[in-house]
């Protein structure tokens, strides 16, 4: 229903926007408009596959960062570009890892897990490996850099075709593959689906690894786009909030167990249309993030009804 809603609004807005912004009804700019938002479908395939099991993950953001931050430095240190891609897969992985153990077997709650988690990598890369830096640099004369900042097609560059492609297994893993009814299950009733036999703490592990393999993505993409890896996007940005408000405005509930990709999509174009249409219209950071966060309290109010708690499947410190 939020879905729903969230589509005809963004409709709306746009054939507003159209009528009353120059420039924002334009090929340039709907292109623009693709290429901004690559990062954040990237981001949000991860954290909807998340949300949908019933968990969250707060460390989304820091592993975006750090993933691109491990490439940089292994690019920096002479590994061809291929090598330091598997590298910083690997490296990735166990952080997923990590965060799916400490949900599954340790069973800390994911909200408390994942906070931990985004704490202990920000500060190990910034105070252990870039000794107090914000910024790393990452040499766009590289050729895994150059690859990333190129087009496949004309219109069609490298992040939108890595956007497209990380849907299109989103899309696949949910609907198609046998963890993918897993994921459903422990989100429509948890206990219900580890009583039945289903194996929960292995899904678990792979949703987390799933996730930090979408951060990598998306890390790799934001930074072949600025040169640099800056680690302010962590403390200081808003994009773990946009990331969850994509999720929730697209109808997929914080309890979990509903949702896809269409819900990704329908949550990106709204958010997608009020940045584009905000940097158009010169409004401030500050301004654009007041208007996001009311937007992100409306949707999960609106959530809170629509999507209302079931006291017999619930459990406590689910998140």
């Amino acid at each position: 229903m939020l879905g729903t809603v969230v589509l005809v609004a963004t409709v709306l807005l746009v054939l507003v926007f159209a009528a009353t912004i120059d420039g924002f009804a334009t090929l340039g700019n709907l292109r623009v408009v693709l290429s901004n938002s690559a990062s954040l479908v990237i981001l949000s395939c991860g954290m909807a596959v998340v949300i949908i099991s019933r968990g969250l993950d707060l460390s989304l953001i820091a592993q975006m960062v750090a993933g691109a931050a491990t490439f940089s430095i292994l690019i920096n240190v002479g590994l061809s570009g291929p090598g330091a891609f598997a590298l910083t897969v690997f490296v990735m992985a166990l952080v997923g890892l990590v965060n799916g153990w400490l949900t599954a077997y340790a069973e800390i709650p994911a909200i408390l897990a994942t906070l931990a988690s985004a704490m202990l990598i920000t500060g190990f890369f910034r105070f252990g490996i870039l000794r107090g830096e914000y910024l790393l640099l990452l040499p766009k004369s590289n050729p895994a850099v150059a690859f990333l900042s190129a087009s496949v097609l004309p219109g069609l560059t490298v992040p939108v075709m890595l956007m497209a492609m990380t849907l299109a297994t989103t899309w696949l893993l949910l609907r198609y593959s046998i963890p993918g009814r897993t994921i459903y299950a422990m989100g429509d009733n948890f206990q219900a689906a580890r009583l039945t036999g289903l194996p929960v703490r292995t899904t678990t592990l792979m949703i987390y690894v799933f996730a930090a393999l979408t951060a990598l993505i998306a890390g790799l993409v934001v930074a072949s786009a600025s040169g640099t890896v800056d680690f302010r996007t962590v403390t200081n940005g808003s994009l773990l909030f946009e990331v969850i408000l994509v999720v929730v405005l697209g109808g997929i509930p914080l309890r979990g167990g509903r949702g896809g990709v269409s819900s990704i999509l329908i949550g990106v174009a709204l958010i997608a249309v009020l940045r584009n249409a905000m940097t158009l219209l010169d409004f401030s950071t500050q301004t654009q993030d007041v208007l996001k966060g009311l937007v992100l309290i409306t949707a999960i109010v609106a959530d809170r009804y629509l999507n209302p708690r079931d006291t017999e499947t619930d459990t406590v410190g689910d998140l």
